[in-house]
């Protein structure tokens, strides 16, 4: 009498401890979608925390090139403090009240600007010509500017923590104090860091560090140049032509143009929209003046002053530029850069190395 075969288990069934795999690939799920809450749910003091680490690392090109000059560290790190302090007080003493007056003025007038905007022989024009439809942008324009709260969500990230004064000079004094450690102690934080790495990569690690904190902070450095640069250029051409809350587009200008590729490009949209309520020949000349100083600055200013310390695809610019506005608003958008310059220097520096030693 012949024994009958044991039962063979299919071979489409799992051959591990299938109990045990779902337990921990469900605990794993659960723990990323904690950490992704945890991390959404600290956004904004973590813009803040980023913004001083970038604010620290373009200041370190200066640093050091005053050490260059022989100036011992810890003078080198005063004076660029107290320059940079002194500059922060001058601008908050001359320009802010101006800004806090013209915004005054633009939140009383907006409302009859539009209607006399409406009611030009040009806009009713265009107007004609487009079915009504430059009436129903102009309503939403209006709609959305004369609306708080789509002012307090132009800042985003670091500027929507408070709405009152006093969140915002919290968040400022934070900032700086942050800064302010930060640069004192950017030298021991690299070394700690590159202790948590085994001996045998540690110099490695370091020069990729090395690099990443002096392309980043070249870049930054010569980002805050070109940005003056336009906020002076903007305000001058607007003086000139007599646009209306020329301090209050400067200002925003000057944060604005420090996204890569696309702030100039919305800078001068947002300014040549403003100069629409002077008069259209007014807008013309203010755009013509901002289109010509744009290829300046792309193929004259760009290449002396940032130079090539971080070669990065547009592509990934404005990837990085939406992902980063999506999460943190402008401040998200102005680090969203130097985050994707520095993770293309460890896929070039360490991923692809070891993917090609394989």
């Amino acid at each position: 009498m012949s024994t009958p075969e044991p039962a063979t288990r299919a071979k489409w069934l799992p051959r591990g401890p299938g109990v045990m795999s779902g337990f921990s690939t469900t605990v794993g799920v659960l723990l990323a979608v904690l950490l992704a809450a945890v991390v959404v749910a600290i956004i904004k003091p973590l813009t803040l925390v980023f913004f001083a680490l970038f604010i620290t690392l373009g200041l370190e090109p200066v640093i050091r090139w005053l050490e260059s000059k022989g100036m011992k560290r810890p003078l080198a790190l005063g004076t660029v403090l107290g320059v940079g302090l002194l500059i922060f007080g001058v601008v908050v003493w001359m320009i802010v009240p101006g800004i806090v007056k013209q915004v005054g003025q633009f939140v009383d007038t907006a409302p009859k600007s539009f209607d006399e905007v409406s009611q030009r022989p040009w806009f009713l024009h265009v107007d004609e010509q487009f079915n009504g439809a430059a009436t129903t942008t102009l309503h939403t324009i209006e709609t959305q500017v004369t609306n708080p709260d789509f002012w307090w969500g132009v800042g985003g990230g670091a500027f929507e923590i408070g709405r009152g004064v006093v969140d915002a000079m919290t968040g400022t004094i934070f900032v700086l104090i942050l800064t302010l450690y930060f640069v004192v102690s950017l030298d021991r934080m690299k070394q700690a860091f590159s202790l948590l790495v085994p001996k045998t990569k540690r110099a490695n690690v370091m020069d990729i560090t090395e690099e990443i904190t002096g392309s980043v902070g070249s870049y930054l450095g010569g980002m805050v140049v070109l940005a003056f640069c336009n906020a002076v250029f903007s305000l001058i051409v607007m003086t000139v032509f007599g646009v209306p809350f020329s301090l209050v587009l400067a200002m925003l200008a000057l944060f604005i143009t420090m996204i890569p590729l696309i702030g100039s490009v919305i800078s001068t949209v947002l300014i040549t929209a403003v100069a629409l309520l002077s008069s259209p020949l007014t807008a013309v000349f203010v755009a013509v003046c901002l289109i010509i100083y744009m290829q300046v600055e792309a193929y004259v200013l760009t290449p002396r002053i940032v130079g090539t310390s971080v070669n990065i695809p547009g592509s990934l610019v404005l990837i990085g530029a939406m992902v980063g506005a999506t999460l943190a608003g402008l401040m998200g958008a102005l680090v969203a850069f130097p985050v994707a310059a520095s993770i293309l220097i460890i896929v070039k520096r360490v991923i692809v190395p070891a993917q090609e030693q394989r």
